[in-house]
């Protein structure tokens, strides 16, 4: 896949190569969505084969992850309205193949994220991650 194929196909821009990976920004639903591919170089993250699939699966892979994500937090009512913010790709693997990043803001630790982890044939971890940033 080249560049402009990858940034086509997610309606992005702001494609940004630095020495700690790959990042850019898909507009989905009047939404931005931020893509971080960490430690991997360009045409690492130009020849991974799942970009197509994971484009058109987004929405049913954001479902299971809520699911996941409500079954550990069965009283907040907060996480069915929790949007979708950032897709998380890192070289070491501690996210999966893929993670789906939700920004629940503010908490003592600092700016807070849950995280789903997905493998590379798109199954869900049943565990949430946390991140605070």
């Amino acid at each position: 896949m080249t560049k402009d194929q990858l940034l086509s196909l997610w309606n992005a821009d702001n494609w940004e190569v630095m020495s700690c990976g790959v990042y850019f920004t898909a507009h989905r639903a009047d939404k931005e969505l931020h893509i971080n591919c960490n430690d991997y170089t360009e045409a690492e993250i130009l020849a991974m084969p799942f970009w197509e699939r994971l484009a058109q699966e987004l929405d049913e892979l954001d479902r299971q992850a809520h699911e996941i994500l409500q079954k550990e937090f069965p009283d907040d009512e907060d996480i069915p309205d929790l949007p979708l913010t950032d897709i998380t790709i890192d070289k070491s693997g501690c996210y999966g193949t893929f993670s789906l990043c939700y920004d629940t803001g503010d908490s003592p630790a600092g700016e807070l994220y849950l995280n789903v982890s997905f493998d590379e044939q798109f199954v869900p971890s049943p565990k949430v991650g946390y991140d605070t940033f």
